[in-house]
């Protein structure tokens, strides 16, 4: 067996390379696992890579202590110890054949290194803060190449999360930064500070980087950007934030993932969505579909290539500045987050609007903006030949018609007929109430309280581009030659009844 001090003197050089090093190198020291445990983000580093679960169990069900427990974990004979490191637990299971004191010296030994290492990257804390929120505004202000040029190269997307509350903001967000940057999980100090920007959750003895996030306190609210190269993230850092909105009491809104050039409008959203949450509903999707979305029924193969093809005539910023209007309905807030003027913004449009054969009929807006949201194009397999008959609203090349209406039937379901064909008439009229109402015979105050009511029935926001386009492609696809607007059950002139109340 080799000397205490050459065992010493491994877990320090693992140390010196990164936490997981150092973790992987214990479980070697005392034959047989280890673990470190963040209380909100689960096993931060684990060796090997089947013991997390054992020792995020071990970390939980155990009161913090330097003693051994002598608690077997059922994967063979030996001895775990649990040790408080930095507001973490370090878990270390010693194989049958070594020693109490041997294993007593590794985690002391790995114990007093992880502390160290956090001490040191608390030096850098500070001003890794100053700078997540001065790299945090400028991509507000879509200064996306600068960001890139300071931390060397961004990811194509990102999420946004903004929460609010808590007795102290500044104790939250120290919380909340360490539960995104776990103990441990911080780059050497050997690394750069600019780079140690991107982190996030992980579990594994290699030390790669999980998703790149940027934590910021911007007046006194929380903001976290969670930038990835998908169109969709992992969901890693959603979980990890709705745990700590849950435990820290904050509620908070997330917008849907967004192009870098769309931040400042996903920005917008998720603070829209906030305005939503409440106690035992901590995080508010802006889109509010969830596993409702159109997104979880549709492969993303199939999704990407039409969408590619759907897409291909435009030049990027064309694309762009489609997507700024989409999202927001508005010219001036699309060229104020792609920093040109309105005049360049219009002829975009209007070339986009040629290219695609028109941008005036809400079934082609509605697709549209289903296209954007796909991921990047690869191979496709096809959804089979397509059913005889009139056009769908969901193209088949994407979903099969049986698929599409049960889908549909599911997201609608909370709306009675005559809901069902005042919101098809409103979308008709991109969400324009006055010309909708004119066309039902109902009040404009009428018709704004029954989609106020409608919002409450399917929990989302009609304000969202995203939710507009899944519920209007749902009512075309579930729509027959009966849902018109006269087909609403009247007692006279332009008063409406419902059909139990007649």
């Amino acid at each position: 067996m080799d000397s205490d001090g050459l065992v010493a003197r491994r877990l320090i050089e693992a140390a010196a390379r990164s936490g997981a090093s150092l973790i992987a190198e214990t479980a070697a020291a005392v034959s047989g696992w280890a673990v470190l445990v963040d209380p909100t983000a689960g096993a931060v580093y684990s060796s090997p890579e089947h013991a997390a679960a054992a020792g995020t169990s071990a970390a939980a069900g155990a009161k913090y202590t330097a003693a051994r427990s002598g608690d077997s974990d059922g994967e063979g004979d030996g001895d775990t110890t649990v040790r408080q490191v930095v507001g973490a637990a370090l878990v270390v299971h010693a194989g049958p054949d070594v020693s109490a004191r041997r294993a007593e010296l590794v985690t002391r030994t790995t114990a007093g290194l992880l502390e160290v290492r956090a001490r040191r990257a608390e030096e850098l804390t500070s001003a890794e803060m100053r700078l997540h929120a001065v790299l945090t505004r400028l991509l507000l202000r879509g200064e996306t190449r600068l960001v890139a040029e300071v931390v060397g190269g961004l990811p194509s997307h990102a999420t946004v999360y903004r929460l609010s509350g808590g007795a102290d903001p500044q104790a939250v967000y120290q919380a909340v930064w360490r539960a995104l940057l776990p103990t441990g999980a911080r780059p050497g100090p050997v690394r750069a500070p600019v780079r140690s920007i991107f982190a996030g959750p992980r579990r594994s003895t290699g030390g790669g980087l999980g998703a790149a996030t940027l934590i910021s306190l911007l007046d006194g609210e929380l903001v976290v950007v969670a930038l990835h190269d998908a169109a969709r993230d992992d969901g890693r850092v959603l979980r990890l934030i709705a745990r700590s909105a849950e435990r820290h009491g904050l509620l908070g809104g997330v917008a849907d993932p967004v192009p870098l050039d769309l931040l400042a409008a996903a920005f917008t959203e998720a603070g829209q969505a906030r305005a939503g949450a409440a106690v035992g509903r901590w995080l508010v999707p802006a889109a509010g579909l969830g596993d409702r979305a159109l997104l979880r029924i549709i492969p993303p193969d199939r999704l990407a290539a039409w969408a590619s093809s759907l897409l291909g005539p435009l030049t990027r910023p064309q694309r762009q500045a489609l997507e700024g209007w989409l999202r927001t309905g508005s010219v001036g807030a699309t060229a104020q987050m792609l920093g040109v003027s309105r005049g360049t913004t219009r002829s975009r449009l209007r070339t986009a609007g040629e290219r695609l054969g028109g941008l005036d009929t809400p079934l082609a807006l509605a697709r549209l903006s289903l296209a954007l949201r796909a991921p990047a194009a690869g191979p496709t397999e096809s959804a089979g030949p397509a059913d005889a008959g009139p056009p769908a609203a969901l193209p088949t090349e994407l979903v099969d018609a049986a698929s599409a209406r049960r889908w549909a039937t599911e997201l609608t379901e909370p709306l009675d007929t005559p809901q069902r064909i005042a919101l098809r008439v409103w979308f008709g009229h991109l969400g324009s109430v006055a010309p909708a109402a004119e066309e039902l015979g109902l009040h404009r105050t009428t018709l704004r309280r029954w989609l106020e009511e409608i919002g409450r029935l399917l929990d989302v926001d009609l304000s969202s581009a995203t939710v507009r386009a899944d519920l209007y492609l749902a009512l075309e696809t579930l729509a027959g030659p009966d849902d018109s607007p006269g087909a609403l059950p009247r007692r006279g002139g332009r008063t409406y009844r419902r059909p139990e109340n007649l």
